[in-house]
């Protein structure tokens, strides 16, 4: 299977591997063992790649359950994940799902070329355990602790990973320029934007403890790049405009899933929040 993953070192023992534009996978190493954050839809043979970076035992994290993080997961047989993610999402997605989502990029780039097959994605046979992550956890790597903060909002079990000897914190989908908090109360995975408007206040307040912020994809920044400055106060301020009704909303792009129509848009500078008007605030 490929290997031929483009990676970038963001710092002494930090890398960003680009799963061909469907997701990024962080891998950190210290003395004793390396932390893998996230595991992309699961193309190629990613457990090769991460130990041509490092030979340490791995320890694998994931931010939050959704296939495009978690469809790697069977190379690597157990990872820490939000147990309020569990009743939610399958241990790790189904092939057909997988290959669906990979097949979606090579058709909004066809000027790139992106070293796979369909052979390259296949199923998982052996079992993986999923092993609860709790809010503070700490990952002891060897001279190198990585800690995990909850963040609620794309999804109830959403994490972020705040490693102080990089200054960089890794938040998954719970912050990007494309934020989905789309569910409305009753369904299952329900967040509000209120309850997402308060987890990303939450990484404000630990801002002196990090430079920058690397979510799970790459599509507004450059590989191996953090976020804009602007992007987290950005989202704050266009969720406390929703909750507090002084919003202008517009369509959902076209180009969105079927799943998310219905939904609405706010905007500010690159920053983008998906949401339906009735999942704005806590339930009563």
């Amino acid at each position: 299977m490929t290997t031929l993953y483009p990676v970038v070192q963001i710092a002494p023992g930090t890398w960003e591997i680009d799963i061909f534009d469907t997701g990024s996978v962080f891998v950190l190493e210290g003395r004793e063992r390396a932390l893998v954050i996230d595991t992309g839809i699961g193309i190629g043979d990613l457990k090769a790649m991460i130990q041509k970076l490092t030979a340490k035992p791995l320890t694998v994290v994931m931010t939050h359950g959704h296939g495009d993080h978690t469809g790697g997961a069977g190379q690597f047989g157990e990872y820490f994940m939000n147990e309020a993610d569990f009743p939610i999402f399958d241990p790790q997605a189904d092939i057909a799902g997988r290959r669906g989502y990979a097949a979606i990029f090579p058709q909004l780039h066809p000027d790139r070329y992106y070293p796979w097959t369909e052979a390259d994605i296949v199923e998982w046979n052996a079992p993986v355990k999923r092993i609860p992550m709790e809010d503070g956890q700490e990952f002891d790597l060897g001279g190198r602790v990585v800690t995990a903060y909850a963040c609620p909002g794309h999804t109830p079990g959403s994490m972020v990973l705040l490693d102080e000897k990089s200054r960089c914190l890794f938040a998954g989908d719970a912050l990007n320029c494309n934020l989905l908090i789309t569910g409305k109360p009753g369904n299952p995975g329900f967040v509000s934007i209120e309850t997402a408007c308060r987890g990303l206040k939450r990484l404000r307040e630990m801002r002196a403890r990090y430079d920058g912020i690397y979510n799970g994809h790459h599509d507004y920044r450059p590989l191996g790049a953090p976020l804009k400055d602007n992007v987290l106060s950005d989202a704050i301020e266009l969720m406390e405009g929703l909750i507090s009704g002084n919003y202008t909303p517009q369509p959902m792009p076209d180009n969105l899933p079927t799943s998310r129509i219905g939904g609405q848009v706010v905007k500010k500078n690159e920053t983008m929040i998906a949401f339906t008007p009735e999942g704005i605030h806590d339930p009563k």
